[in-house]
């Protein structure tokens, strides 16, 4: 059974490895052909960027596939047999947050050196080694906190809830998802970014204005200092019912005009005007109940091919371990939903904007976020939630 979980993850590993090598030699040799959607250098540097992330995704990949075998081939046992003794809730939760902290710690060099070393090289990361440490010890606490409550509720559905346990935990997991939607904006994100009314009384207005034509209610408009640690462009809606804000990056609100922010804004009012917030709570939903159903009832040979009881415990670790094969077998049918919702929303923008501003706004985002503007059809329709620039650009301008 041990070999047939590697295998798994092998396999697994070497489709993504072929996905990430697929498309780094599409874009080398795109890079070649006559620029489009970008100006000839910034399409080159594009192109370059692109083959380095691809290159660090295909390490990333390999790394990541070592460390599920460590933790197959004797981490957990070792964890196991270490903590849980007599198979106390405590010593549950304990093995757990165990496997989540260490498995945080070993994901660490790979942050550094992207934060670090990539994006700092291609001028995307702003982030010091104070704003790093205090952003891991605020994550380590949130994870410490929320981790052990839910892991420990999940355990308590485990222990006593009989063979409809996982039935219970899936309304549990969903429930938090609601609850984490519902407090980011106002609770988790400003623990991480300076969060603060918008300024400019005449942008704000003009958005007032199209939240009010969707029928959007909002808590309020505010831009966040992401300056400090990252120069991309970005906005988003966040929160469910009251907690509802827009947020704007100050790095889009110094990079876009006012009718290139209000259609960027104009997109995502598309998402919410065509109720695609709620289907995507749908789909986690299912993907929830259906990660619970599968890996929760798993046969007992399983936790024994790795060297552990089947415990409350055992059953959450080896659910987070295996639930990645399951979100990459549906990842392509999720990203074909997606990306269907996103030309939608670009044409919202659009109208309730106007074309050319929706368009120079794509280009802009794409510029300053030095992304290629073409992606190879099997990559893109495997990952991409978004259709590519040129893509998007092509559909809005109808050719």
């Amino acid at each position: 059974m041990l070999c047939v979980l590697i295998t798994a993850f092998l396999l697994y590993s070497l489709v993504q490895i072929y996905l990430e090598i697929l498309e780094l030699n599409f874009i080398k040799t795109e890079a070649k052909n006559k620029a489009v959607v970008l100006d000839e250098s910034e399409y080159k540097k594009a192109a370059a960027i692109g083959i380095e992330n691809h290159k660090f995704k295909a390490f990333s990949v390999v790394y990541d596939f070592f460390v599920v075998v460590f933790w197959l081939g004797f981490g957990l046992k070792f964890l196991y047999q270490n903590i849980v003794v007599n198979g106390t809730v405590l010593e549950n939760l304990a093995f757990v947050m165990s496997f989540i902290l260490i498995n945080s710690l070993l994901s660490l060099p790979l942050e550094i050196y992207s934060k670090f070393v990539k994006d700092k090289k291609f001028g995307f990361s702003n982030m010091t080694v104070k704003i790093f440490i205090i952003d891991t010890l605020k994550t380590l606490v949130i994870t410490l906190i929320a981790g052990s409550i839910m892991v420990w509720l999940l355990i308590l559905c485990v222990n006593f809830l009989g063979s409809s346990w996982w039935i219970w935990a899936g309304i549990l997991s969903f429930i938090i998802v609601l609850a984490i939607n519902f407090l980011y904006p106002t609770l988790i994100a400003p623990m991480f970014n300076k969060m603060s009314p918008l300024e400019d009384d005449d942008l704000r207005g003009d958005i007032e204005r199209l939240l009010n034509e969707c029928g959007f209610k909002s808590s309020g408009i505010f831009t966040i200092d992401a300056s400090k640690r990252d120069n991309r462009l970005n906005a988003y809606f966040g929160g469910l019912g009251s907690s509802k804000r827009v947020v704007l990056f100050d790095t889009l609100i110094k990079k876009l005009s006012r009718g290139e922010i209000l259609a960027v804004l104009g997109h995502e009012l598309g998402h919410f005007k065509h109720g695609d917030i709620k289907r995507n709570l749908l789909y986690s939903a299912v993907m929830i109940f259906m990660m619970f159903f599968i890996f929760g009832n798993l046969p007992t040979s399983v936790f024994q091919a790795v060297g552990v009881a089947k415990s409350s415990g055992s059953i959450i670790v080896m659910l987070m371990i295996l639930s990645t094969l399951l979100g990459f077998i549906a990842t392509p049918v999720l990203s074909t939903l997606s990306r269907k919702k996103e030309f939608a929303a670009d044409k919202h923008g659009a109208d309730i904007q106007n074309s050319e501003d929706m368009v120079s706004a794509l280009k802009k985002l794409g510029s300053e976020n030095k992304a290629f503007p073409k992606s190879h059809k099997l990559y893109s329709a495997i990952y991409h939630s978004h259709p590519t620039l040129f893509e998007r650009i092509e559909e809005l301008e109808g050719r």
